[in-house]
């Protein structure tokens, strides 16, 4: 709060009449808060709310699968349309390149495991995980 809506609040809870018209502003503000208002909620009003806040969320989560599907649907069909227009063809000879180097392949699956396991066992313990 600025001190000159500090200063209008303190007029008023004093008393003092400000004709300005941020003095009319709360004056209004303060007589609406001050008044009850002429209704009561029933005694189940927040089970009601939380109940509809349920079924439109239950709701809400079967949309979203249904366009997530819907989604997927069209991406795979534009993949397969895209493919059939442009003449791919798939190949493996990028594969080859294994073929020279048993190794290096070799080499990558172990230093992948070791991986999975230094994190399972050094870090997963240090984020209490695994």
């Amino acid at each position: 709060m600025s001190t000159q809506d500090e200063e209008l609040q303190n007029k008023f809870l004093a008393g003092v009449t400000d004709d300005s018209l941020d003095g009319i502003a709360y004056k209004k503000v303060f007589d609406a808060i001050s008044t009850e208002p002429h209704f009561n909620l029933p005694i189940n009003f927040a089970d009601k709310v939380v109940q509809q806040l349920e079924t439109n969320e239950a709701n809400s989560t079967a949309s979203e699968m249904r366009w997530l599907a819907a989604g997927i649907f069209l991406l795979v069909i534009g993949a397969v349309v895209g493919a059939i227009l442009s003449g791919f063809r798939p190949s493996f000879g990028a594969f080859k390149f294994w073929a020279s180097y048993p190794g290096l392949f070799v080499f990558g699956l172990i230093f992948l495991f070791f991986i999975q396991w230094l994190d399972k066992t050094i870090i997963g313990k240090g984020l209490k995980i695994g």
